[in-house]
């Protein structure tokens, strides 16, 4: 160690005793054994709001075994339930913000904090759940809003890799997972524009060639489909293993949905035209001028993730464009989820939704939009998205509408287990509010 020698320093027996012995109960108690969880759940004379039917004034909803067991107005607070006094207090299904990057990112601004993309353009094989953080310090944030279910994919490129959808609970990613591969991400190429001062897109040239290059993809992922189909049938032949072609199979196969990221009217038709070719299962994700094809979407069944709403228009685009987006496509007869498109802005999913009210967005709409509609959209919705017997209780307690700013979450409780109130700003505050006086 550049010709210097190192000294290793030994605490004297005495002091290192007393270390022993100041460490020993902060050791007993992390070793010791915690409270077991109650069998059962019980909130009682709540409203409760199913998103799916009609409210239930005064009602109680029981939770056992991760699952929802009950809900309505007769239902009996069992004996092994612990009760919870719903009185003024609604139940609602957790909301779900359908497009972050949860998980993925800590600190934005920081490189080791950003697990969002990889080098070149085609990743199909970039499974998000692997590298899904389940200790982030967001989480807790956005739990305690209310939001208990997110899809968080990665970013960059044209084929970005799949999404997974997630509760917001769990040790690792894989016991976080609802549906580890929930989509297949890719951006459509487009023009650059402005959008918030900030330039997007490319230029037109570029865009032909990201275009042919996509398009070229896709014709070797289905020939190499194709191919394993007839191996599968006990065809002769042969075939080489290929990572990304082999995450490409169920998408050619319209098994797994093509999540489309697009902002323009344009980017909308051409996606169409390129699902149309290879036979894609499709979601929309952003589509911003969604509202000039809405009827077109609307007779596809082509669901579409609106948002997020709390940015500038485009400078082409009409002051209240993007507000009244989801409005107009929810009228047209679209299903609309919303998304924020980030990780620390995951808490604000519901906001964007009420500032769609304003603009037109039926309220009731607006809530399936955050509950039950993403749930359809992945595949979920016998599980998860409403308040029904035999569901999966992701379910919280507020104090009123969960899209309204002035509305406190009072419980969160993700697969049944009640999930606690502290977040790293909860943390500071009472750690900053203990300051002794100087």
């Amino acid at each position: 160690m550049n010709g210097r020698q190192t000294h290793r320093r030994r605490l004297p027996l005495p002091v290192l005793g007393l270390c022993l012995a100041a460490a020993a109960p902060l050791a007993a108690q992390q070793a010791a054994p915690q409270p077991a969880a109650p069998a059962a759940y019980a909130i009682r004379g709540a409203t409760i709001v199913p998103v799916v039917g009609p409210r239930i004034a005064n009602g109680t909803i029981v939770l056992r075994g991760g699952r929802i067991e009950a809900l309505g107005v007769q239902v009996a607070v069992p004996a092994d339930a612990q009760a919870i006094d719903g009185t003024g207090l609604f139940v609602y299904p957790g909301l779900v913000d359908a497009g972050t990057t949860l998980g993925l990112v800590e600190i934005g601004s920081v490189p080791g904090g950003d697990d969002t993309q990889e080098l070149g353009d085609f990743n199909p094989h970039d499974d998000a759940l692997t590298a899904v953080n389940p200790t982030s310090e967001l989480i807790p944030t956005v739990r305690n809003n209310g939001i208990t279910t997110v899809l968080t994919a990665a970013r960059g490129g044209v084929v970005a890799g799949t999404a997974a959808f997630i509760d917001l609970a769990g040790w690792t990613p894989q016991e976080m997972a609802v549906v580890p591969r929930a989509g297949m991400v890719i951006t459509f190429p487009r023009l650059s524009g402005r959008r918030g001062g900030r330039r997007g897109g490319a230029q037109p040239d570029d865009v032909d060639r990201q275009t042919r290059a996509l398009r070229t993809f896709l014709a070797d992922a289905k020939a190499y489909a194709d191919v394993k189909a007839r191996l599968a049938a006990g065809q002769a032949g042969t075939q080489e293993t290929s990572l990304p072609m082999e995450a490409m199979v169920p998408v050619m196969r319209g098994e797994m949905p093509v999540l489309f990221d697009v902002e323009t009217a344009d980017q909308i038709r051409g996606a169409l035209a390129l699902a149309d070719s290879f036979h894609l299962k499709v979601v929309f994700r952003g589509a911003s001028q969604a509202w000039e094809v809405a009827d077109t979407l609307a007779a596809r069944h082509v669901p579409v993730i609106v948002g997020p709403t709390t940015v500038a228009p485009r400078d082409e685009d009409a002051y209240d464009a993007i507000y009244a987006n989801p409005g107009v496509l929810a009228r047209a007869g679209v299903t609309i989820a919303f998304q924020t498109t980030s990780a620390s802005d995951v808490r604000n999913v519901g906001y964007n939704a009420a500032l769609a009210e304003a603009y037109g967005l039926d309220p009731d709409e607006a809530l399936r939009a955050v509950t039950i509609n993403p749930a359809r959209i992945f595949g979920v919705a016998d599980r998860y998205g409403s308040l029904e017997a035999g569901k999966v209780a992701d379910v919280i307690v507020t104090t009123g509408d969960p899209l309204d700013a002035r509305t406190d979450v009072r419980y969160v409780f993700i697969r049944g287990q009640l999930q606690p109130r502290t977040d790293r700003q909860t943390r500071l505050y009472e750690q900053f509010r203990a300051r002794p006086p100087q």
